[in-house]
């Protein structure tokens, strides 16, 4: 039985097999015959054959359809030659329309920054609006035009049926100190676009000069010598003599410096004076960020036109922060601690130790051989051996890098310049500092009585031989005629005092101040008067006697 089932399907299946391929046979043959058939017909027959009443054209299938005018590529704004001078900015913009898919790119030899499909391209803003796909533009800006940027800039757009176009233009750029006349020892400094006469004008690192000495203080190069006597407006009248002098000692650390009304000095001597009311980035170590120091200043006095240094907050090998606060307090990490004459803190499991000597907060990072300095009011000041750091721009923040192997004796005032960095915590509007000097129009009434003020004190005049005070003097002269009250002037003036007396002290010259500039009780009395949440609104003034 089953023997003969299986017969019975084999049989239907065989003839299923025979069937499916007689009917492809069919099918193919009847392929044949309409190809040959196609093949045999005239224009005419194959008209009727199909059925169409349409005539066939010879001249392809273009010709089929009605595509209308082709759209050529265009410019609706090309380049042109522009003139500007060195340190302007300028934006170079150029606009196509045409069919789509567009490309749109500036390109300039000297100043390329990537290549693409072999073509040199600078990095501009490509302006497209999906809802215009026909036009394109591309915006090239330059924020402070340097000499390198001259030249002839190219604007290439391509279109997606292969239509190209390109449009030229140059870029002249002018020396705007070309022609200028400037005075004794002066010279002129290119200043965003503008020629100004300056003493502080960039002697640069002054390595490959050799120093030179006079009256006892040593210059990095006669640049410096030439710029100090451009501030004093005569020539020194001693002799020059090539090399250091002899009581000279070899600079083995870099310090930044911030005090009085936000004045700083930068680690490569170089000054500015800002008011700003945020906790701005002083110092961070670029390399693996290891230390960060921030100083937070705000507005104070009276109407609120003072600048005070409110903290320092110090972050260590990124596992450890403290703050330093105004009154010789401490926040160590949410504790409130309090630093006595004469005592000795540790915080951080022996990262930091802390001592207080005199007025002088003075702080050592062991492990970094770094060092800092509060007064507990307004001077901080940061010095980092130049063994810690491998190359200048290891270090950022508002104190700038550290020189490898020296500092200038005496550096520039930079608050003209607009590259400092003044990075913030904070909202970066919030946060915009305002750079240089306050201005005052009594200037010349305070400047004999303050001058005199350090030069005929004998505690000062200790110090002058080892750290010059000319540049306190300039800003004790400021800040005294620019203090916001009026009827007591001294507590500007002994801020910058008070900071030239720590600096002296750390070189070794303990200066013991007259009281008729600034009372002992200064600090502490300032510090009362604030309260301990630091009312900030009501500030006073100390002292009460005009200089």
């Amino acid at each position: 039985v089953v023997s003969t089932q299986s017969t019975g399907s084999s049989g239907i299946n065989a003839e299923y097999g025979k069937q499916w391929y007689q009917r492809r046979v069919r099918a193919a043959a009847l392929l044949l015959l309409l190809v040959g058939v196609a093949f045999s017909l005239t224009e005419d027959e194959m008209r009727d054959y199909v059925g169409g009443t349409e005539e066939l054209d010879d001249e392809g299938p273009d010709a089929l359809t009605d595509l209308g005018e082709v759209v050529k590529l265009g410019f609706s704004q090309g380049l042109y030659t522009m003139t500007r001078n060195i340190g302007r900015s300028v934006s170079i913009t150029c606009s196509i329309s045409g069919p789509a898919p567009l490309n749109l790119y500036i390109v300039h030899d000297k100043i390329a920054t990537y290549y693409k499909n072999r073509k040199r391209r600078i990095f501009g803003e490509t302006i497209y609006d999906e809802a215009k796909p026909n036009e394109m533009s591309v915006v090239y800006v330059i924020e402070e035009t340097e000499a390198k940027h001259r030249g002839i800039y190219k604007c290439k757009g391509e279109s997606g049926d292969g239509q190209m176009i390109s449009s030229s233009g140059e870029l002249v750029l002018l020396d705007p100190c070309e022609g200028i006349q400037c005075g004794f020892r002066e010279q002129c400094v290119n200043s965003r676009g503008s020629g100004i006469c300056t003493c502080d004008y960039d002697c640069g690192l002054a390595g490959g000069d050799e120093a030179v000495c006079t009256e006892g203080i040593t210059y990095a190069s006669l640049c410096y010598l030439a710029r100090t006597e451009c501030r004093k407006g005569a020539a020194i009248p001693s002799a020059i003599e090539s090399g250091k002098c002899e009581s000279y000692k070899e600079v083995s650390a870099a310090s930044c410096t911030l005090s009085g009304e936000g004045h700083v000095t930068k680690f490569n001597g170089d000054f500015f004076s800002f008011k700003g009311n945020c906790p701005y980035k002083m110092a961070e170590d670029t390399r693996k960020g290891v230390l960060v120091v921030y100083a937070r200043t705000e507005a104070c006095g009276g109407n609120l036109e003072g600048n005070c240094l409110s903290s320092v907050t110090i972050y260590v090998d990124r596992i450890y922060g403290f703050t330093i606060e105004r009154g010789w307090l401490i926040n160590d990490n949410g504790k409130a601690r309090s630093i006595q004459n004469g005592e000795t803190l540790v915080l951080g499991g022996g990262m930091v130790s802390i001592s207080r000597v005199g007025k002088t907060m003075v702080g050592n990072i062991e492990n970094k051989k770094i060092q800092f300095f509060f007064d507990g009011l307004n001077y901080f000041k940061l010095t980092v051996p130049f063994s810690y750091v491998d190359k200048e721009d290891d270090f950022g923040g508002f104190c700038g890098p550290i020189p490898v192997d020296y500092v200038p004796t005496m550096g520039r005032d930079i608050s003209f310049l607009s590259d400092i960095d003044m990075s913030a915590m904070a909202n970066i509007e919030q946060c915009e500092a305002e750079f240089g000097l306050k201005e005052c129009e009594n200037v010349d009434e305070y400047e004999d009585s303050v001058r005199s003020a350090f030069e005929d004190s004998e505690g000062l005049a200790d110090c002058a031989s080892v750290i010059s005070m000319e540049s306190y003097i300039d800003r004790a002269i400021q800040d005294t005629c620019a203090c916001d009250v009026s009827q007591d002037l001294n507590y500007c003036f002994c801020n910058v005092a008070y900071a030239y007396k720590e600096d002296c002290r750390q070189a070794g010259v303990d200066v013991n101040m007259e009281e008729s500039l600034c009372s002992k009780s200064f600090h502490q009395d300032a510090f009362k008067t604030e309260g301990i949440s630091y009312k900030r609104y009501y500030r006073k003034w100390y002292n009460r006697k005009n200089i």
